[in-house]
């Protein structure tokens, strides 16, 4: 019998590919998987945890949260509640992008509401508003996967570095398997893993329609969820006529 176990930092709207791991961890396993999601890890600027893209006419365009304490771990990272875009309140901003690049997309509606309801009422933390919105895409892509906090295992877990760190992690929650994205190839110790057997994801990123013409990848999860309703598999060419 096996067991995988997967972990990823609590981006914001994350990309497909973030919700293929998550789906992957029950699908490789005999038993249910497991995702951790590393609220512990360190807030950084520049990468997704508080911007990510959606599809425009004519390309892409991000949508940042604005935050304060911007030096601390992602848990306790505060959403700027003051924050303005284009002198317009942040979540009014994002909600209005949204409707105005999506209304005409085939499950806008159908999705749109629930996601509109954690706008609505975003809290303070940033790692909280951005779980809110993970757990509410897994269920809209119908990814039963359970989800565990970092911070919600027992502290012995953290190790001495990355690698131990999830080696132990994957032992706590009883996982003989690691899934990891196919970048940690640049930074895991292979040799850590010696109970715990580490298998990479293959993540081809999926061609599907979009709203506008030409295909532009790498977009929030959003993108796909609004415009076919579903998470294509990895590498899948998605053919809908409209």
């Amino acid at each position: 019998m096996t067991k995988v176990m997967a972990a990823h930092q609590p981006n914001f709207l994350p990309y497909p590919g973030f919700f293929d791991k998550m789906r992957s961890v029950n699908e490789l396993g005999t038993e249910p998987g497991v995702f951790i999601i590393r609220d512990d890890c360190q807030y950084v600027k520049r990468d997704f945890h508080s911007r990510n893209k959606i599809r425009i006419y004519n390309g892409w365009k991000w949508l940042n949260v604005p935050v304060k304490d911007n030096t601390l771990p992602l848990k306790d990272v505060k959403i700027d509640a003051e924050g303005r875009i284009n002198n317009v309140p942040w979540a009014t901003y994002h909600l209005r992008l949204i409707e105005a690049n999506y209304k005409k997309t085939p499950f806008f509606n159908k999705f749109y509401p629930d996601l509109k309801k954690i706008y609505l009422n975003p809290g303070d933390k940033l790692a909280e508003f951005n779980i809110r919105i993970i757990k509410c895409l897994a269920k809209c892509f119908g990814i039963k996967t359970k989800i565990i906090l970092f911070h919600e295992l027992p502290e012995s877990v953290n190790g001495n570095n990355a690698s131990e760190t999830l080696v132990n992690a994957s032992k706590a929650v009883g996982a003989d398997i690691y899934l990891s994205g196919d970048g940690a190839k640049n930074y895991l110790n292979v040799s850590c893993f010696k109970d715990v057997k580490l298998k990479f994801q293959k993540y081809k990123h999926p061609v599907y329609p979009q709203r506008f013409s030409g295909f532009v990848p790498y977009m929030s999860a959003i993108d796909v969820l609004f415009n076919i309703g579903y998470l294509p598999r990895s590498g899948e060419v998605v053919k809908i006529t409209r």
